[in-house]
């Protein structure tokens, strides 16, 4: 069993397009919205108008994947950053492949709406994205699943939406890892969207590009040096996302929800074993200092075992994020994807991934293909059916 947690496809661009006309708004073009997705938390810290011209703050990535001139070194190797949904192909390469079933991730709607001011708007183009993908790929549900897309200043929508996208074939959803109107994820107001993932058997996704960082003002006066801030910008992308564990943790959400699995993708691996270490050491059970400095710990399982049940993490299919380390050190957490068809992604994962893992055991590399994520989506909403794929 081999299943894809982290795939992506886009709506054509006359869907955004329209999404965009009936908002009244110009959107963001390819160019601004990799500026703020490269550099926009450092950059909040700065008033609008001393923000970097676009044309010397753009990577010349950013130039190549708008097709807009070609960088030496720079290549594909046949995936499309901007690529649309096209289920017969994907389909096609899921079976090449020898993938049973993905999540197809649309990020049109929450990256180009993520510094929009109007929150009806950006729900509005939003809900778009989400019911092309839905509406594409039914009759193919049992192997490709469209991930919804959510912005969350309405919980009780966001449910809605849920609820809606669940019977389109939805079976994840996109989360930000970061407060919304004053409420964290471990308020008992956010509840209702861990009941509801839970109940639909949906996976909330931590995904790159909705998990803003802060900056202490001044980081961003580099003197002009577009690669120092945008080495900068990028540099603590877990940043959210290791205190949003924290909150779930001691904030006792996975002790009332034990059988909700959360997923982390394109947020890098570096930083994830030790997040767990340090949380480990504030457990007061293990010693009077950390119940000395925190208080009791009342919850049934430790921060580790909590960790190993609940939080599932995904490294890209690339040298630099080699899962070998945390898998032996937290076999259930680290699971496949592809990443296809993103530039950064492999469009022969499964080959990959084999080669790299074929000395460890069988059970771990059956655990990360597609064990660990089965058994997750067991625990939520009744498991997996399909042509392909039979419940565990």
């Amino acid at each position: 069993m081999i299943i894809d947690v982290d795939s992506h496809g886009e709506p054509p661009e006359s869907v955004i397009a329209e999404a965009w006309a009936r908002t009244g708004m110009e959107p963001y073009d390819v160019g601004e919205t990799t500026m703020r997705f490269v550099a926009g938390d450092l950059l909040q810290t700065l008033p609008r108008e001393q923000w970097p011209e676009l044309a010397d703050l753009l990577p010349p990535g950013a130039a190549a994947i708008a097709g807009l001139e070609t960088v030496d070194g720079f290549a594909y190797d046949g995936a499309e950053q901007s690529g649309v949904a096209d289920p017969a192909k994907r389909l096609a390469w899921l079976d090449v492949q020898g993938i049973d079933a993905e999540n197809v991730i649309s990020l049109r709607g929450i990256t180009s709406t993520r510094f929009l001011d109007d929150r009806d708007a950006a729900r509005d183009l939003i809900v778009a994205c989400n019911s092309y993908m839905g509406e594409l790929h039914q009759g193919c549900n049992d192997r490709l699943w469209p991930t919804t897309a959510l912005t969350f200043e309405d919980l009780d929508w966001c449910v809605d939406e849920l609820t809606r996208m669940r019977g389109l074939g939805s079976r994840s959803f996109l989360l930000h890892a970061v407060p919304v109107n004053g409420i964290p994820h471990f308020h008992s107001a956010y509840d209702k969207i861990w009941s509801a993932a839970v109940d639909l058997g949906m996976l909330p996704i931590l995904h790159v590009g909705a998990n803003p960082v802060m900056f202490a003002d001044g980081w961003a006066n580099v003197e002009g040096n577009m690669t120092l801030l945008r080495q900068l910008g990028v540099c603590q992308g877990h940043q959210a996302i290791q205190v949003f564990l924290n909150g779930l943790v001691f904030g006792g959400v996975l002790e009332r929800h034990p059988d909700l699995t959360v997923l982390i993708a394109e947020c890098g691996i570096h930083w994830f074993g030790g997040t767990v270490e340090h949380m480990e050491q504030r457990n007061a059970r293990n010693g009077v200092g950390p119940r000395m400095y925190f208080g009791e710990y009342p919850w049934s399982l430790s921060p580790t075992e909590f960790v190993r049940r609940n939080i599932r993490i995904t490294p890209l299919p690339t040298p630099d994020q080699d899962p070998r380390r945390l898998l032996d050190a937290l076999p259930e957490c680290i699971v496949f994807s592809s990443d296809y068809a993103h530039n950064e992604g492999n469009p022969n994962p499964v080959a990959y991934y084999e080669a790299l893992l074929a000395d460890l055991p069988a059970a771990t590399r059956a655990s990360f293909f597609g064990g660990s994520i089965a058994a997750a989506f067991e625990r939520m909403g009744g498991g997996l059916a399909s042509s392909r794929i039979t419940n565990v």
